[in-house]
């Protein structure tokens, strides 16, 4: 019979990874760490060892049977290891108190039938732990860890019958604690949603007012352009009729200089970053050649990697620049290319020591006939 209950406990035990931890080939995890587990409750009742060696080989075990199957998210995994191996242990105090005098197989069923209800109901809550910052998921890790180490010392008092009131009410103490704990860093997940639902509602109108501006900013510089254009044509006209074609060249080739300044729209498809980009380029004393080949994401209209582009502009000093910006798989890469490119390294090291949430790494490269500056950027998997 117990060979039932271990093998009961294995397939709840890899059920329950498989959901969690998001594992993508489910059937060979599945059938892997069932063997493995069921093994493993064999082994230690053969030992008579249930409880904490038991409890920490299971969960390294686990832990490494995730990590091999599912190569991401591992403090994300490693939360949800020791929350299916702190059911294991909780499960099985009430059948002891109150049904393993009577009859242990029908107090392990129970324990497994338990385990199995915490476990299903815990799979339907598990989205609102996705987004956790990594300082929570420490805490909330130490807090489960502790908690199931109390919980399994006083778990073995228990199952020897030597426990007292104390035992029961400590052990039920600290499933309380957890409980909270859970359920508080829940609300904290749930201000940051809000938080980033604010933040996108504020990108939105900040995007509309950009728009806005541009807009007009582009009808004024047409209304004057074409009072400049009319008045060139003017000059133009008079220098022909004085025969002065040299000077009318001249004036013509001026003019296709200040229309090649104008032109500098920018469509990526990505709103924010296109408006914010095209009015930068008006606003800059040198002449700037955009390369832009990127795709439509929502990376691209991200406050931070906007801020950081804009402010690199800043930051160099240069007569003419042409200003790359490319993909490859998952990496932006933004390229400033220019003869003589100057940058101001107090104002590059203050861009940088800001808070940024993606990873990135920077280089420059000078050449005696040209100078190139790389930003390389981790973009996260939408």
């Amino acid at each position: 019979m117990s060979y039932i209950i271990n093998l009961l406990e294995a397939l709840i035990v890899s059920y329950g990874l498989v959901e969690l931890c998001n594992v993508e080939k489910k059937k060979i995890f599945f059938v892997l760490n069932t063997v493995i587990t069921f093994f493993m409750a064999n082994f230690f009742d053969y030992i008579d060892q249930n409880f904490m060696p038991s409890s920490l080989l299971c969960l390294i075990v686990w832990y490494l049977m995730t990590c091999i199957f599912v190569r991401k998210k591992y403090i994300y995994n490693l939360f949800f290891v020791i929350l299916v191996n702190l059911f294991c242990t909780l499960c099985s105090v009430i059948p002891i108190l109150f049904i393993y005098d009577i009859n242990r197989y029908i107090a392990g069923l129970t324990a497994k039938l338990i385990q199995f209800g915490m476990i299903f109901f815990f799979i339907k809550f598990k989205n609102r732990y996705n987004y956790f910052e990594d300082k929570y998921w420490f805490t909330i890790i130490i807090i489960l860890m502790l908690g199931e180490s109390i919980i399994s010392f006083q778990l073995e008092n228990i199952v020897d019958n030597v426990y007292t009131i104390n035992h029961i009410l400590t052990c039920l103490f600290i499933t309380i604690i957890m409980g909270i704990s859970l359920y508080f860093f829940h609300l904290i997940e749930e201000s940051n949603l809000e938080k980033e639902r604010i933040t996108k509602l504020y990108e939105k109108q900040k995007y509309q007012d950009l728009t806005y501006t541009f807009m007009k900013s582009a009808k004024d510089e047409l209304d004057r352009f074409e009072h400049r254009m009319i008045y060139k044509i003017r000059n133009v006209k008079l220098e022909i009729e004085k025969h002065n074609y040299d000077e009318a060249i001249e004036l013509i080739d001026n003019y296709r200089d200040e229309i090649h300044r104008i032109n500098r729209t920018v469509y990526t498809g990505n709103g924010v970053f296109d408006t914010s980009m095209m009015l930068k380029l008006k606003e800059l004393e040198y002449d700037v050649t955009p390369c832009f080949t990127i795709s439509s994401r929502e990376f691209y209209n991200n406050v931070q990697f906007m801020n950081l582009v804009l402010e690199l502009l800043d930051a160099i000093h240069v007569k003419s620049l042409s200003l790359i910006i490319k993909e490859e798989k998952n990496i932006c890469i933004v390229q400033c290319v220019g003869k003589d490119l100057s940058l101001c390294f107090d104002e590059i090291k203050l861009i940088f020591d800001k808070k940024i949430d993606f990873a990135y790494k920077y280089q420059m490269q000078v050449n005696d006939s040209i100078d190139l500056f790389t930003l390389k950027i981790r973009m996260e998997d939408e």
